[in-house]
């Protein structure tokens, strides 16, 4: 009796110690489910001598039961998969849910286990069957089956309380792979939130009801300046203290904020001015829960300053479009007819039609009977080849008047090349045609009436100097001299008028051959100069320039050789390179200063005036040429002892 009671105390302090070895088992306590399955089960088999322990789970709608770990102690193998229809066996699981646990002695007999006997105790030779139910929140979610096969077995108390407590385990490994999964998926959404918070462009911070900062982006960190240390220690009313000193109105600011503490459910937004000149845009919201209860605050915050200067620019440059001096459009290059989307008040004023009257039309309305045919075709040429273009062609006002357009049209493309818009330019240059017309006239005259007049008279003063001597002889020479001076500025007038009434458009030259030709033709006229070439030794390459170039430089070189008063006038041409975009050539003479109302001729600060030397037609002319070649002339120096007239020319591209 003695022994049996030995027995039986080492045989319950066995599965105290097993029990307490499988509360605190790793796999139990960190909600690792499958491996604290298996341990469970073999322990399981081995404490009460069973054959096979199984551990089966409900699936949610309580219509199947899935063994999750199936455990044979002859084979030492684990099993699972098996289901059983819950709707098949009634009686079992009735007695399941009414009872902790089952021991079931003879499981052919036994009522609760009868219907199991055909689909599984009689297959597996299960004699015996202790059940121990897993309940979660009072309702049952599974079973722990240990059976026993061969003879029948009377299953003990202390069996029964094993079971029990074996049940409790393996439910507490389930609530803790629970656990497990709830705290992974936190995690999870910590982590997606904190990556949310770091891809957002913008600050974000978020603080809860008692103030505590809940979390920040470095975007928020960078824009105001706060420190890591006061971000994740300090209150939020430490770091709007720190962010209000920097900015410019302090006191508007620390309202916002006291207003949005006060009314914790408030949405608002706003926009702070930064004493270092920065813009930041604010928003700020309340973070509820589903069911209303209040959490916390968001607080959204960007700098908006590159926008804002953008912003500032684009309604400068929009202001400067608007108020230009001239005629402004835009068309929509989509639309079939490219309708007009834009005008400026300038457009209006030159051609009387309102806005409204404008818009959605092509501006084809403001031809009439005597608009001339071609420049309107070259118009729709460039349109169809999506190139830019400039005529002048007559149109009319609203009021029918006529008026000569200057018009120029561009397309606007996007950023994929497209042409999505044509711009277009107006400029009424009646007056200037008038102007032209004018001096085309004037330049007929001086052509062939005053032309031939001087002819005539040049040819009488020189018989008179050659026929005479003295006094005379000298005034006739004087007569001939004057004469060949006039006859050479209506030249240079005849080359301006041709080339203000073409306007030739700038084409590629060869600036190396041009320079060489024009030094070549005054070596020959001036024999006695000394004119030198100074270029790099790599070749310098096209330019954009207009024909009359030529004419221009040599020009610049008569006049620095007539006015040098030495016996062998030193001029200089330097060609050299102004980076990847101009080219300059440098005139150096050793004459006279040039006058200042001639130098500004020159340089375009100069009406045409008469001048003493009877040269400021040619500086002009020089001046009109490089003009149009789209160049630039200025005088570097101007001395007596040097002169040195300055061309920059556009490089060919």
């Amino acid at each position: 009796m003695s022994r049996d009671r030995s027995e039986d105390h080492h045989r319950l302090r066995r599965r105290q110690e097993t029990l307490l070895e499988l509360t605190t088992n790793e796999a139990v306590v960190d909600g690792n489910f499958e491996a604290a399955a298996r341990q469970i089960t073999e322990a399981a088999v081995e404490i009460l001598g069973v054959s096979r322990v199984n551990i089966w789970l409900f699936d949610d709608d309580i219509t199947v039961m899935r063994c999750v770990d199936h455990f044979d102690a002859e084979t030492g193998e684990h099993s699972s998969g098996r289901e059983l229809a819950i709707g098949n066996y009634s009686r079992y699981f009735q007695a399941l849910k009414s009872h902790r646990t089952i021991a079931v002695t003879d499981t052919h007999s036994d009522e609760r286990t009868r219907e199991l006997v055909a689909d599984y105790l009689g297959p597996n030779d299960i004699a015996s069957l202790l059940d121990a139910t897993l309940r979660s929140e009072g309702e049952v979610v599974g079973v722990v089956c240990f059976e026993h096969v061969g003879e029948t077995r009377e299953w003990t108390g202390d069996d029964v309380q094993f079971a029990g407590d074996l049940a409790d385990i393996v439910h507490r490994a389930l609530r803790n792979r629970e656990s497990a999964a709830q705290r992974e998926q936190l995690e999870f959404r910590q982590s997606l939130l904190e990556a949310q918070h770091e891809a957002f462009p913008n600050g974000v911070l978020v603080v809860n009801d008692d103030g505590d900062i809940l979390s920040y982006n470095d975007r928020f960190r960078e824009l105001w300046g706060v420190s890591t240390e006061l971000l994740n220690d300090g209150s939020v009313d430490e770091v709007f203290a720190a962010i209000r000193s920097s900015v410019a109105d302090e006191d508007a600011f620390r309202q916002a904020i006291e207003q949005l503490f006060e009314t914790p459910r408030t949405t608002s937004s706003g926009v702070l001015e930064l004493d270092d000149g920065r813009t930041v845009e604010w928003y700020s919201t309340a973070v509820t829960g589903s069911s209303g209860a209040h959490y916390g605050r968001l607080w959204i915050t960007r700098d908006i300053t590159a926008r804002r200067d953008s912003q500032a620019e684009l309604e400068r440059k929009n202001r400067a479009i608007d108020e230009a001096p001239i005629g402004i459009t835009l068309a929509d290059a989509n639309h079939p007819d490219n309708a007009v989307s834009y005008v400026n008040d300038q457009f209006t004023d030159i051609t009387g039609y309102s806005k409204a009257e404008t818009l959605g039309r092509n501006c084809r309305f403001l031809q009439g009977d005597h608009t001339e045919a071609e420049p309107v075709a070259e118009l729709r040429a460039a349109i169809e080849e999506e190139q830019a273009t400039t005529v002048e062609l007559r149109n009319y006002r609203k009021d029918g008047s006529k008026f000569w357009n200057r018009v120029t049209i561009a397309p606007v493309r996007d950023e994929d090349g497209a042409v999505v818009n044509y711009v277009g330019f107006q400029r009424d240059v009646t007056e200037y045609r008038e102007a032209t017309r004018q001096l085309k006239v004037l330049h007929r005259v001086l052509r062939h009436n005053l032309s031939n007049q001087l002819t005539i008279i040049r040819g009488y003063a020189d018989e008179v100097a050659r026929s005479t001597n003295g006094e005379v002889a000298e005034m006739a020479a004087v007569i001939v001299e004057e004469i060949d001076r006039l006859v050479d500025v209506m030249d240079k007038h005849r080359e301006i008028v041709r080339l203000l009434d073409e306007q030739p458009p700038p084409l590629r030259l060869d600036l190396d051959a041009t320079v060489d030709r024009v030094v070549d033709d005054i070596r020959q006229e001036y024999p006695e100069a000394e004119l030198s070439v100074t270029r790099p030794d790599e070749t310098i390459g096209d330019v954009r320039a207009i024909p009359a170039l030529e004419h221009a430089l040599h020009e610049l070189l008569v006049n620095a050789i007539i006015h040098d008063e030495s016996d062998a006038p030193t001029v200089g041409v330097e060609i050299s390179p102004d980076g990847d975009d101009t080219v300059s050539v440098r005139i150096t003479d050793r004459g006279p200063k040039i006058p200042p109302e001639e130098a500004q001729i020159l340089t375009g600060e100069q009406e045409v005036t008469p001048l003493d030397h009877g040269i400021g037609m040619g500086l002009w002319l020089v001046y009109l040429v490089v003009t149009l070649s789209q160049g630039d002339v200025e005088l570097e120096a101007n001395s007596d002892e040097k002169s040195i007239v300055h061309v920059e020319l556009p490089r060919a591209t």
